[in-house]
Formats: structure tokens, sequence, C-alpha cells
């Protein structure tokens, strides 16, 4: 199945099996005032980002490569959560130099490089490799299995003449290493879980949203995952899902509130999920261009509450590592 339909105009709604191809050339983009734009012109209005998340033990990691089309961003950070240490970089490239971000679900090659940094990320038979190196040495090294977990598969229609294709998925399992911030070697294990995160499309040149991922093993010995948002992928279904050994469980509309400086809470329609949030160390980002800008706050965040859902047993959060994040853009 590809995303673009004969007709130039992408399929909507949740799907069971991912796209075979993002075939963007196919896709007729019209401004608000009817005029179809090609070549450059509608180039510039689509954006594409992918984004990893992975837990081992107390250390949470997150790699993004992020492609504007008029500049490349890339960042990579690992936080300790004991030692409350972290190595942080990011960059941006202008007009997208040394960017490539290979959006196609099933076989795709991305990578971003700047200064001593570079990223690779590979998508191929079911299975993402992500490296990370500086100057050449291996900071991370992950092979990230997909097969045998549902992917959240999402198209929804964004703005007036845009859509938004997203593809999630959790709890899934690591090989590999990553160096942390007091430089020792440390390696996955059969604990360790990853989250993926590939979002493209003509997302609204003034957009806004919350996320929080959450991913962790529970008394049960149960793989549960959480992938919450508001403000974007809502105009025919949400992105809200509860993953259980795997499995995929959607779930309503979710409202983020911020109750202090570092307390938030998210409760969704109809009183089935509710969690509080405290929120720590913060990857932070404030750029006003004017025309262009972006305010971005990922958080290190603890998790507590419950998740009820009819077809799994009550899930309970206690003091569970993830993810929360605010994220205002303008591009």
């Amino acid at each position: 199945m590809d995303l673009i339909q004969v007709n130039g105009q992408p399929r909507y709604g949740r799907f069971d099996h991912v796209p075979s191809r993002i075939n963007l050339d196919d896709y007729i983009y019209k401004t608000p005032y009817g005029q179809i734009l090609k070549g450059w012109r509608k180039q510039l209005k689509y954006k594409k980002f992918k984004f990893c998340g992975l837990q081992h033990e107390h250390f949470s990691i997150g790699i993004a490569i992020v492609d504007l089309s008029w500049a490349g961003h890339g960042f990579f950070y690992v936080y300790d959560h004991l030692a409350k240490k972290v190595i942080e970089w990011n960059a941006i490239q202008p007009l997208a130099m040394k960017t490539q971000l290979d959006e196609q679900p099933l076989f795709s090659q991305s990578y971003f490089k700047k200064s001593a940094y570079q990223f690779d990320m590979q998508h191929a038979n079911g299975v993402r490799y992500i490296q990370v190196t500086k100057h050449g040495e291996i900071q991370l090294k992950a092979r990230i299995f997909c097969a045998g977990t549902d992917a959240l598969s999402l198209c929804s229609p964004t703005g007036i003449n845009g859509w938004t294709y997203t593809q999630k998925q959790t709890t899934l399992a690591v090989e590999g290493f990553f160096i942390s911030p007091d430089q020792q070697q440390i390696e996955f294990n059969a604990h360790s879980l990853a989250a993926l995160d590939d979002t493209c499309g003509f997302l609204r040149p003034e957009t806004a949203w919350f996320w929080l991922s959450c991913q962790f093993i529970d008394k049960n010995d149960r793989r549960i995952g959480l992938n919450l948002a508001s403000g974007v992928n809502e105009s025919f279904g949400n992105e809200n899902a509860l993953w259980v050994n795997g499995r995929l469980y959607p779930l309503t509309d979710v409202l983020f509130e911020q109750q202090s400086e570092m307390t938030w809470s998210i409760r969704s329609l109809g009183g089935c999920l509710n969690l509080m949030v405290e929120t720590g160390w913060c990857r932070f980002e404030n750029i006003n261009l004017r025309l262009i800008g972006s305010q971005f706050n990922q958080w290190q965040a603890k998790v507590s509450g419950t998740v009820a859902h009819e077809q799994v047993e009550l899930v309970t959060l206690d003091n569970e590592y993830g993810l929360l994040e605010q994220h205002y853009a303008k591009w």
C-alpha cells in the first residue's frame, strides 16, 4: 500500500500495516488558494524527523535527525538519572547540508553530520540500526528489533491543505552499547527498551504539541509502552496508544495540564487514564528568528498513575522513567 493514492491525495486513518512507500512525488500539493506547488516550493513545505528513545536501567538516551528542508537538525543525549549527569550535543545544518532523512517505512538510510559527530540510522528487514560517532569513535551502537510489536501507523489531515504521517513503536528489544557520562561502556541487556518515532508530512506552518513517551517492565513482567499526544494528529483519530507485550491498544483523547513548575497531569476523555508526571533535566532550545522559530522542551520525567483498558489488566505506573515534550514551532 502506497501512502499517496492515484488521485494525488493521502490515505487517512490508522493502518493495520505500515505503508510500503511514502510516494511524495505523487502527492498534489495545493496552497489554500488552489495553486499547485511543485519542485522546491513543494519541498520547502515538507517536514520529516526521526527520534529514538532508549531506556537502560537508570540511563535514558535520545537521538534525533530532523529535516526541515531549509535546515537540518540533530541532537543526542545520554542522561544518568542516579548521578544526574548528562552528555548532550546538538547542531543545525543550514539548508540541510550533510543531512539525509529517508522516510520510507520498510527500507531506509538516514544520517546527520556536523563537526565531530555523525549519526547513522538504517532500517531493513524489521531491524533499526543506529550508530553515533564522535571523532570517529563510537558513542552508541544499537540494533533494535521491530518484529513482533505492533506499529502505530496513522495519517491525519493537517490544516486546510496538509497531512501528517506518523509511525511509532515502543518497548522494542535492543542490543549494543553506549558510552555513559562517566565514559564507561555499558551494554544493553534483556531489560533495555527502545522506542521509535518517524514522522513526516506537510505540517501546519505554526504548530504546537505535547507528547509523552514511557516504556518499562511492570511487576507482572509485562512490557508496557505509552504514547500520548495533544495538539497534533487529532483531526481523524489520534496517536494515543498503550502497548502490552507488543500488542497495541488505542486510547481516547488526552489533556496535558501543568500543575506546577515541575508537575504535570495527563488525563483521558472518559477518565480511564490518570497520570502524574514529575519533570527533571530538560533538553531545551529557544530560537526566535521572527519568520521561523522553535521553543522546545523535552524533560526527563517520572510517571505515576493508572491506565485502564477493557482488554487488559489494569496498568499501574510507579515513578517510571519517561519523556515529556512541549514543542512550539514556526516553520
